[in-house]
């Protein structure tokens, strides 16, 4: 009989993650973030409630892929000018609220009894904040740009930042923080982990900063993206690979790879292209993360009394530290306190530090439960403490208020956005999409051209106009170059899906702006239209009309009309064009 036991894991999958999605849906419909619908599903089909799904170690590799491609795409975000966006002070505010927590969480626990290896991985696992939950929530409520938004980011993207010396320190309590050791001999651990990392880095950043962009700017690679997507997923598995060969985490590997390859012009539109493949891990991960929570060793009372604790006692230490790090550094304190209870819950990354520490023994079974146990209430808790962060905070600072022990000050308004509005997006920069660049510079408006070919970008660049690499067709690229602040979007694409597709993806996030696309023939002309288009120039038509108007010229000496409509294509108002609305 054929043996389709290798096959379980697929289904296990197929059910983890469509049971993950249908709770996400369920979710988003009553306003709750999917990421918590995500999790939910793991926790009941998990070994611990129904049971459908179990712990097999084929699903851990897979979810543990999911991690790096997770950490590779966050890695990819920390592009260099992202990272000025958010300045010093950002990364300062990160610094000091990751490091503080770490040090108060470590105290706090070890006061408690607990051994100083496990308080410390108690600190680490509090420290750090949900990215993905936390960023999401913030976009989907239109507060990402708000003042209590950019202060949240910035500490996240630092977060994101120190994720690396925090695993670092994870794999040295792990491999070298045995109590009976010496100090000689942790000394020998930390060089030996010291120069495994450098050996990493090193390697990933000779491939990332030296090869791949040769690799990716090749002629023969540049006619086919899907050739710099594979590449780009190998950069992130070799460098998962390479950094578990090492005896490092391969989350850390992945991590490394992504920041490296944020400085290369490919890097959004890599990030882009991967969205789907990283959706599905990202699903996978969650899901695998509430497989962890084993409910029935939870509601013991030890353990719960253990939870409890930590999740109170951690949520006080982080809001207040958080705070703290922002007031100092400047901050608001309204927008402090705001920032703070966004900042409050315990990350996704707390599931992978307190998985590691399992397996290295540093944290007892009981332990692990009560600390994911924790993490998962405190995620399941964010988007009613980001819903409620800014009336929270109001209250707060008004009651202080009242006890004198500050004075009334409102927070500052958002200073001037410095990034694109109202400008005009023009998809493709052939010869129609250059001359569409100066027609707009000499009515007095800012052009901002996009192409996913890297020659044109240059070209565009060194004619003195903002352009960007990238498939004006995907949502995240769109969103890059400020499509919701736009005032027109030109599309000179001559493949018609192309332009329908890059029309449709941006009238979903902007429905007043002005559309003006090229229709290449005449029967495209209604679809681009259907998609969105208000005003379409098409090519057939124009063609005829200066086509008959030479003949009549040259046949009865009127040159009258065909100079008239020589003019005509560059003025989308004119009569005598056959404009589409």
């Amino acid at each position: 009989m054929t043996d389709f036991s290798g096959w379980n894991i697929l289904g296990e999958v197929l059910l983890l993650v469509g049971s993950a999605v249908a709770l996400g849906v369920a979710l988003e419909s009553i306003k709750i973030s999917a990421i918590i619908g995500y999790l939910l599903a793991g926790v009941l089909l998990g070994p611990s409630v129904l049971g459908l799904v179990g712990n097999d170690a084929r699903l851990e590799v897979v979810a543990e892929l999911g991690v790096s491609l997770l950490l590779f795409s966050i890695g990819l975000e920390l592009t260099p000018s992202r990272l000025r966006g958010f300045g010093f002070r950002g990364a300062f505010v990160g610094v000091i609220q990751v490091v503080l927590t770490i040090l108060a969480g470590t105290s706090v626990a070890f006061l408690l009894g607990l051994a100083w290896r496990e308080a410390a991985i108690l600190g680490c696992m509090v420290a750090l904040s949900s990215t993905a939950v936390v960023a999401r929530l913030l976009t989907e409520r239109g507060e990402l740009e708000s003042p209590r938004g950019r202060e949240t980011l910035a500490v996240l993207l630092a977060q994101d930042g120190l994720l690396v010396p925090v695993l670092i320190l994870v794999g040295f309590l792990g491999n070298g923080g045995d109590k009976s050791a010496s100090v000689p001999d942790i000394a020998r651990q930390l060089a030996s982990t010291t120069v495994d990392i450098l050996i990493m880095v090193a390697s990933i950043a000779v491939v990332g900063i030296f090869l791949i962009p040769r690799i990716l700017n090749n002629s023969i690679l540049r006619k086919n993206r899907d050739f710099a997507i594979v590449i780009a997923i190998i950069t992130c598995l070799a460098a998962a690979w390479g950094s578990h060969s090492l005896g490092l985490s391969p989350a850390l590997g992945s991590f490394v790879a992504g920041v490296l390859l944020a400085r290369v012009s490919f890097s959004r539109q890599i990030r882009a292209d991967t969205g789907a493949l990283r959706a599905v891990f990202l699903t996978l991960f969650f899901a695998s993360v509430g497989m962890l929570a084993n409910v029935r060793e939870i509601v013991q009372p030890e353990v719960l009394k253990l939870l409890l604790a930590i999740l109170f006692i951690g949520l006080f230490l982080k809001i207040i530290i958080a705070w703290f790090a922002i007031r100092i550094t400047g901050g608001h304190r309204r927008i402090a306190i705001g920032a703070a209870i966004c900042l409050a819950q315990f990350g996704e990354f707390s599931f992978v530090i307190g998985s590691e520490a399992l397996r290295s023994e540093i944290i007892s079974p009981a332990m692990f439960q009560a600390a994911i146990g924790a993490s998962l209430i405190s995620l399941f808790a964010t988007p009613l403490l980001v819903a409620k962060a800014k009336p929270i905070a109001t209250s707060i600072d008004q009651l202080l208020v009242r006890l004198h022990l500050w004075k009334s000050s409102l927070p500052p308004e958002l200073p001037p956005d410095s990034e694109l509005f109202g400008h005009v997006i023009i998809v493709g920069y052939g010869p129609a999409g250059a001359e569409v660049a100066r027609s707009t510079v000499l009515a007095g408006l800012t052009p901002m051209v996009i192409d996913i070919n890297p020659r044109l970008v240059e070209q565009a660049a060194s004619d003195g106009f903002r352009s960007e690499f990238g498939d004006g067709a995907q949502h995240e690229i769109l969103e890059h170059i400020g499509a919701p602040r736009a005032a027109a979007l030109v599309v000179t694409l001559p493949e018609p899906q192309t332009a329908m597709a890059t029309i449709t993806q941006f009238r979903s996030l902007n429905r007043d702006a002005i559309i003006v696309a090229r229709g290449r023939y005449e029967r495209w002309v209604t679809d681009l239209e259907t998609a969105g288009a208000d005003f379409v120039i098409s090519e057939e038509s124009i063609a005829g009309t200066m086509l008959g108007a030479t003949l009549v010229s040259r046949l009865t000496g009127d040159t009258t009309a065909a100079a008239d409509l020589k003019a005509a294509p560059k003025s989308l108002d004119s009569d005598d064009v056959d404009v589409r609305s």
